[in-house]
């Protein structure tokens, strides 16, 4: 017989419970990464090269430096 370790708590265990009524939400990088939809360029970045990556898929702008991905 095998012995188990119990499960430990994670980080989601501490959120408080979602809302029956509650709209689902759907991240735009998630959505982006598996190519239905197009990936955000800050306009702050004019390198075209740059951008060429971005689009690609290559580099990850996070959210807090790209405020159009927030609206």
């Amino acid at each position: 017989m095998t012995a188990t370790l119990p499960e430990r708590p994670t980080v989601l265990d501490e959120l408080p419970p979602m809302p029956a009524t509650a709209a689902p939400v759907i991240l735009p990088g998630l959505l982006a990464g598996v190519g239905l939809t197009q990936r955000r360029v800050p306009a702050w970045i004019t390198d075209p090269d740059l951008i060429q990556s971005i689009l690609a898929g290559h580099v990850d702008i996070p959210d807090d430096l790209n405020p159009e991905a927030l609206s």
